[in-house]
């Protein structure tokens, strides 16, 4: 790969870095399958449809500063298991 190509390769991530902190452009440019990865990845599979509004226990942590905002407008509710999975569990408590 020349210094050129190099050049054009960075030029163009650096135009498009700001994209892949956007998630709402990351989801909605992806495929059926990449969509349902994120999903996945950020709900650790666990979201659920019941009674009219998704919910999950489990959640990316860097995704949760919403939840109230998204319970109070009937999107999602965010029950965080409580007891052992709230240790850490190399600490020895």
């Amino acid at each position: 790969m020349g210094s050129q190509t190099h050049t054009k390769a960075f030029r163009t991530l650096s135009n498009e870095l700001d994209l892949l902190t956007d998630m709402r452009y990351v989801y909605t440019s992806s495929n059926t399958i990449g969509k349902q990865q994120i999903v996945n990845m950020v709900f650790d599979s666990n979201l659920y449809y019941k009674e009219g509004i998704y919910r999950t226990h489990t959640m990316m942590e860097i995704f949760t500063h919403n939840t109230q905002k998204m319970k109070e407008k009937g999107l999602m509710i965010y029950e965080k298991k409580e007891g052992l999975l709230d240790e850490d569990p190399l600490s020895g408590k």
